[in-house]
């Protein structure tokens, strides 16, 4: 009976000795990770991770931080997958709803990826970034309604951030409501006067109400700060040609021709069509 006793107890000892060494060695590769993470090294922050998981293959949060630093990588798939096991451990993570949802949008899974970021927003309504997120998957489906809804929700949480405002007036463009887009878009450079796609787009409503002077004043400023989108070079191209200029169509051809270096198949059939009108 004492020998079976003493038996047990140094079996239970061993286990809790094993438990305790292999507790104190997950913690030093999850804090390493995470300091890592926290450094923007997700290389080797997930390299960390994996060495923490190997000691505790439960943990739901290593599983939602090593994934996040496999999307970092573009690697969707696995990415999926890690959040998938995460939110298998915990259903309380409405971020890990989040990044999986946006990664099943990516992956083409678009009523899935919607489930998990609504998802996301009941665990917490109030999350600004949610409503952004979502938001923005309603603008690709072209539910601009919808989108509105969730940007006016974030507007209202926090109307100082610049991507509530900017997506408040991208989905008003979508609807037509012009001249509310217009405002927030002016807002967006009050907020943020080097972001380029608020010029962008104020430069395409000013070139749907024939405003060409101030729509190329306004696509001049977008273009110079960045030059590297091909669509801007489109929407200037088309000012010039409708301004009522012609000594503006060789710069619009020249634009065009960038564009088309760029990739741009609408930039092509432009300048195809130029040159067709020409001919006739």
């Amino acid at each position: 009976m004492l020998k079976t006793l003493l038996a047990t107890t140094a079996i239970i000892f061993a286990f809790a000795t094993s438990a305790s060494a292999q507790n104190k060695y997950f913690l030093t590769y999850y804090n390493k990770a995470e300091k890592l993470y926290d450094a923007e090294d997700y290389i080797n922050a997930k390299l960390y991770y994996d060495s923490a998981l190997k000691k505790n293959a439960n943990h739901a949060l290593a599983y939602y931080k090593r994934g996040l630093c496999i999307y970092a990588e573009e690697n969707l798939q696995g990415a999926f997958k890690d959040f998938n096991t995460s939110i298998y451990l915990d259903r309380t993570n409405a971020e890990a709803y989040n990044f999986r949802g946006d990664t099943k949008i990516r992956l083409k899974d678009t009523i899935g990826g919607l489930k998990d970021l609504d998802t996301s927003i009941l665990i917490e309504p109030n999350n600004y970034y949610f409503r952004i997120d979502r938001g923005v998957a309603y603008i690709d489906l072209d539910s601009s309604r919808r989108a509105l809804k969730d940007f006016s929700y974030a507007y209202n949480l926090d109307s100082t951030k610049y991507k509530a405002v900017f997506y408040m007036g991208v989905a008003n463009y979508y609807i037509d409501s012009l001249d509310i887009a217009y405002k927030y878009f002016n807002k967006c450079n009050a907020i943020d006067s080097l972001a380029s796609r608020p010029y962008y787009f104020i430069a395409k409503i000013l070139y749907t109400i024939d405003s060409y002077d101030e729509a190329l004043s306004e696509i001049n400023t977008a273009i110079r700060l960045n030059d590297d989108k091909a669509y801007y070079l489109v929407l200037r191209a088309k000012i010039y040609m409708f301004n009522e200029s012609e000594y503006d169509d060789d710069m619009a051809i020249e634009d065009l021709n960038k564009a088309i270096k760029m990739g741009s198949e609408e930039a092509k059939e432009l300048l195809a069509e130029y040159f067709s009108e020409g001919e006739g």
